[in-house]
Formats: C-alpha cells, sequence, structure tokens
C-alpha cells in the first residue's frame, strides 16, 4: 500500500537574536497541517511565525511556498524492520526509491 503526503516548504526569512543576523530557515509543513490550521482561522504565515517564535527566532518573511508531495510503500517501511524489534532498522533511500518505481501506479 503507497500512502501519500502533500508537502509545502517555505524559506523564511527570520531575525536570529543568538547570532544577530538575519537568515533563512526552511520549514516545511504538510498540506494537513495547513489545513488544520485554517479551521483555526490561522493563515500559513501565522504558523510560520509561531513555529519560529518556539524555536526563538523572529520571522521577517514567510516566502513562497515550494510544493511537493512524497510517496512512501508501507509494506516496504514494514519489511525494513529488524528482527521484530520494535525499533525499525534505517531505511536505504535508494532502495526505497527503486521499491516505488517498480510499484507503478497500482494499489
Amino acid at each position: 500500500m503507497k500512502i501519500e503526503i502533500h508537502l509545502l516548504r517555505f524559506y523564511a526569512r527570520v531575525w536570529d537574536p543568538e547570532s544577530e543576523a538575519n537568515r533563512e530557515v526552511p520549514i516545511t509543513l504538510t498540506k494537513d497541517q495547513l489545513r488544520a490550521a485554517g479551521l483555526l482561522e490561522m493563515s500559513s504565515k501565522e504558523v510560520i511565525s509561531r513555529i519560529c517564535k518556539r524555536w526563538g527566532l523572529q520571522l521577517l518573511e514567510a516566502g513562497k511556498a515550494e510544493r511537493r508531495t512524497i510517496a512512501f510503500n508501507l509494506d516496504s517501511l514494514w519489511d525494513s524492520l529488524a528482527g521484530g524489534e520494535t525499533q525499525g532498522a534505517p531505511l536505504d533511500p535508494i532502495e526505497m526509491m527503486g521499491a516505488l518505481e517498480g510499484e507503478g501506479d497500482t494499489h
């Protein structure tokens, strides 16, 4: 079974009081997170501002979102668990891409 997650990455311009400098930080959110924020009448800029505050940064500009969709094959993730342990083994990204490409559009 394949699951897709729709992501938006913002390259936020922030003020870092610790280093006393402006810098750019990537903030990646799911489309579902932004939908939930919308139900609370929060804009994406407000969400990003709250994240920056949590990190001790001041948001100057949220930037434009770059959109991307990622897909996971749940069977491959499950099979990658090491010997039935509760903690999963590290995944090989090249192996995962090969598995996803070989899967096609069938479910």
